[in-house]
């Protein structure tokens, strides 16, 4: 397993991670915790050393998984957790931060997010709660989630940020346009999610496919009738490539992500064993530059596709924090969408 450095920080992830939000019962349907912790454990044995959660997923209960499976093994993992934008109020921050460390066993964080930013809370009370957490010793770096490069530079402006969670992969590319020049110029680690579009891309999704009861999938933006038979049919294209070398559809896919200049790790949201360790047969092996070419052309036709969308979920529909916001950046929703 290959070990990276986020940002300035000083903290040392594998250039994998697992991102527990499927194990957490809420938005990807139901989760076997036992078999969560198995995958947690297995996650370790292989040499995986992060793993991400969020007060939000599942209101606490994929924190109490991760806590549990950590159970005596704390010093071997790397935790990194995020706070909600409804609690980025200092006094708020702090009682999530103590409130997420209860359920995950800790009295540390390795890695503390804003998870979404919150335009009615100045990001400089934001910052400077994080930077008193920071030097407190109690986290050990401080990301944000979702920001565009605008809000990332106001908050460089009262603390430093060392790690940037965005969506990022094959598919899904907003960030190339401005986030991710804006970190490597500036030195911020970035953490990828969804880094296999949400399934899309472990070529195990067809049009018959039917989504479970509580597999919210659907509602969000790749898997739109516009866009979802597309998704497939480029994740075919893309599998023959993948196996030339004995590799998964999964593998390739997760191979280009941590292979992109700039970032650090790719989040996945493995929930078995079996997947994770499918997983880690992405890292520490290359493709040859003509498939690597042909592989990042099929990804890239999906992209230049979509529309401008704001984000993976659709928020500014449902969310009048979020259309707020967008608005205050001068963005409004895709036409149509």
């Amino acid at each position: 397993m290959e070990y990276r450095e986020l940002g300035q920080s000083g903290v040392r992830v594998s250039a994998i991670g697992v991102g527990t939000w499927p194990m957490s019962g809420a938005f990807w349907g139901a989760a076997d915790d036992a078999e969560s912790i198995r995958t947690i454990h297995r996650a370790l044995d292989l040499g995986v050393t992060l793993f991400d959660t969020a007060e939000g997923y599942g209101a606490g209960h994929a924190e109490q998984v991760l806590g549990r499976a950590l159970a005596g093994r704390r010093q071997q993992a790397v935790i990194a957790d995020k706070v909600s934008p409804t609690h980025l109020e200092p006094a708020g921050i702090r009682a999530a931060f103590a409130d997420s460390c209860a359920r995950l066993d800790t009295d540390y964080l390795d890695v503390y997010f804003v998870h979404w930013p919150n335009i009615d809370v100045p990001i400089a009370d934001v910052m400077g709660e994080l930077e008193r957490l920071r030097g407190e010793g109690k986290i050990r770096a401080i990301g944000v989630s979702n920001f565009t490069a605008v809000e990332l530079a106001e908050a460089g402006r009262y603390g430093r940020v060392d790690v940037l969670q965005p969506p990022y992969n094959l598919f899904w590319r907003f960030i190339e346009r401005d986030q991710l020049p804006y970190c490597r110029e500036h030195q911020i680690g970035i953490m990828t999610y969804s880094s296999l579009a949400q399934g899309l891309l472990t070529g195990r999704l067809t049009r018959a496919t039917v989504f479970g009861e509580g597999d919210e999938r659907p509602r969000t933006m790749l898997f739109q009738p516009d866009h979802y038979g597309a998704c497939l049919d480029a994740a075919a294209q893309m599998q023959p490539l993948a196996a030339r070398y004995g590799k998964s559809l999964a593998q390739a896919a997760i191979n280009w992500v941590v292979g992109r200049p700039g970032v650090t790790t790719a989040l996945l949201g493995a929930r078995t064993v079996g997947e994770i360790e499918e997983n880690a047969g992405g890292v520490d092996w290359s493709m040859p530059p003509d498939d690597a070419a042909a592989l990042d052309a099929a990804g890239r036709a999906i992209f230049e596709s979509l529309p401008d969308y704001l984000d993976m979920f659709g928020n500014w529909q449902r969310s009048d924090l979020q259309r707020r916001r967008y608005e205050q950046l001068g963005r409004l929703p895709p036409s149509g969408a």
